[in-house]
């Protein structure tokens, strides 16, 4: 008995669902592939298009897809096998090191306006967080990330060692008595 053309596309659904359900992490993995080699393949002019076009992407978005989207990507975090993170962070790094100067001042500007235009409840729930984040560190983490801040000051160039000191100066200046008496009382 022969299929009707609707009935043969059915099928073929069915089928190609079944394979995408059996191989799923087998297709995941290709696809990473393949998006790496198309990216890796792209030209400055693509990259800058792809930029754009993802730019004003996420400008056109509502705020209830943005929180989707915040969502998934802090499922996606927590699911991540330890293997991933170490991945990411390399790749981070790497990244970080081949940006331009100019790019590093884009990214510095950036930073900057979005810290003054947070809002107040957006603030604090950073300020919970980096304390939840400290008060999980091993031991020996918080004394990696103490030789690390120690290396960092000491790199610094007197122009910069002045820099910090006159921007904590206008920070100290600028906080409330509250804000003043939290500092004093250790965590």
């Amino acid at each position: 008995m022969k299929l009707s053309h609707e009935e043969r596309k059915e099928k073929r659904k069915e089928e190609n669902r079944q394979y995408q359900l059996k191989n799923k992490e087998v297709l995941k993995e290709k696809r990473k592939e393949y998006n790496k080699r198309r990216l890796q393949n792209m030209t400055e002019e693509q990259k800058e298009k792809r930029k754009e076009y993802n730019k004003r992407r996420y400008q056109n978005m509502t705020e209830e897809q943005r929180e989707e989207i915040k969502e998934y990507n802090k499922r996606r975090l927590q699911n991540m096998t330890e293997e991933q993170r170490v991945e990411i962070k390399e790749y981070k790094k790497r990244y970080r090191q081949n940006m331009t100067e100019e790019q590093k001042e884009k990214l510095k500007e950036y930073k900057k306006r979005y810290r003054q235009n947070m809002t107040e409840e957006q603030r604090e729930e950073r300020r919970e967080y980096y304390k939840r984040r400290y008060q999980n560190r091993t031991e020996e983490q918080r004394e990696e990330r103490k030789e690390y801040l120690k290396r960092r000051y000491q790199n610094r160039t007197e122009e910069q060692k002045e820099k910090l000191k006159e921007y904590n100066k206008r920070y100290r200046q600028n906080m409330t008595e509250e804000q003043k008496n939290k500092t004093k009382t250790p965590h």
